[in-house]
């Protein structure tokens, strides 16, 4: 069986990063894979295989009857029997080229996300519905996800929930006895920065202390910085940019924040279950079915800061206590975002289409 996965760039993003952890997986069953990205882009993604780009520079490629016929040139010469997009621009992509040009392929969409929260438009809710017309069948990582997908998708195609993986980082943690607030995420609108800003403003005032860490790059990071810099809140919230492995070196006194204002299923809070490290996050999308299996996320109703300050302030007070009960869900954890589990869940897709 040979797979190409379409992803939207070599960037550090959930999707892209799961997309090549899934593809080192498959190889190891004896799939060929490749990994293609529509844009250019630099990040050392975790893929031992083949690894190529049809180095697009801009969102008008996309529709570039070109860019098209060279993808299905490419098509052709690998001949993969799945051709799997992964989230960005990969669906409308895939769907333009197989809609002009003949593919032979079995095509499936990754939804990792919630489609919905980007479609604004009654014409951009239509286009979504034929592209997803496409597709031989469509995977998501939540139940929310799913809900939301169904509402453009043909429902006679297979659709299943496969939820996130994780390649279980090795943690190196570095003694500091002070607390760390973590974030992990692009700088883009749905990862709410701001509303984090908010969040240590607020907290200050009432005794909230600890350092933030903001991992992560994106087209909205220098207006973050700016505003961190106009509230003179730069001693407390340091930008360390993308890391190959975010989750090494950090302080043993650490928090995963999500202030999400909406969520597939985010990988960096598996990452955060199977090290133990406490996580509070807004109760939007696929957090709220983790929280359901997970009891150690503390969940907050969306939009409600107040309620997400409190919950850092008892964290901070309380901290031992709450790491010492995490790790109990570390094990159920390692099992629940296994990657050989998500890997077979994706064969048996693959074999039955």
């Amino acid at each position: 069986m040979k797979v190409l996965l379409l992803i939207h760039c070599q960037q550090a993003r959930g999707q892209e990063i799961f997309a090549a952890q899934l593809g080192d997986e498959l190889l190891r069953n004896g799939i060929k894979v490749k990994l293609l990205s529509i844009y250019e882009g630099s990040f050392g993604l975790p893929f031992s295989g083949e690894m190529e780009s049809l180095g697009l520079r801009s969102s008008y490629g996309v529709w570039n009857p070109r860019n098209w016929h060279r993808f299905s040139n490419l098509v052709q010469e690998f001949n993969p029997d799945i051709i799997q997009a992964n989230g960005g621009d990969t669906l409308k992509f895939l769907a333009l080229t197989a809609r002009f040009f003949s593919l032979k392929s079995k095509l499936i969409f990754n939804n990792g996300g919630v489609m919905g929260y980007y479609l604004k438009s009654d014409f951009q809710k239509r286009l979504n519905v034929f592209f997803l017309r496409q597709m031989d069948a469509l995977v998501s990582v939540s139940k929310f996800s799913q809900t939301d997908l169904n509402q453009y998708a043909d429902p006679n195609l297979p659709h299943p929930v496969i939820p996130i993986a994780v390649k279980i980082p090795e943690l190196k943690y570095y003694k500091n006895e002070e607390l760390t607030w973590v974030h992990i995420g692009g700088f883009t609108p749905e990862k709410n920065h701001q509303g984090l800003i908010q969040l240590v403003e607020e907290g200050n005032k009432l005794g909230l202390h600890g350092n933030f860490l903001l991992i992560g790059d994106g087209p909205l990071k220098g207006k973050i910085i700016e505003e961190v810099e106009s509230k003179d809140l730069g001693e407390r919230i340091n930008f360390l940019g993308s890391l190959n492995h975010p989750w090494e070196n950090l302080p043993r006194k650490s928090v995963l924040i999500l202030p999400s204002l909406i969520e597939g299923m985010p990988g960096v809070i598996a990452e955060a279950l199977c090290q133990g490290i406490p996580v509070i996050a807004y109760r939007v999308g696929g957090i709220a079915e983790l929280e359901q299996e997970f009891p150690s996320i503390i969940g907050i109703t969306p939009n409600q800061s107040q309620g997400f300050i409190q919950a850092m302030l008892n964290v901070q007070g309380n901290y031992e206590s709450y790491y010492q009960q995490a790790p109990q869900m570390k094990e159920k954890a390692k099992v629940y975002f296994s990657l050989s589990r998500a890997t077979q869940d994706f064969l048996n897709l693959y074999r039955s289409l």
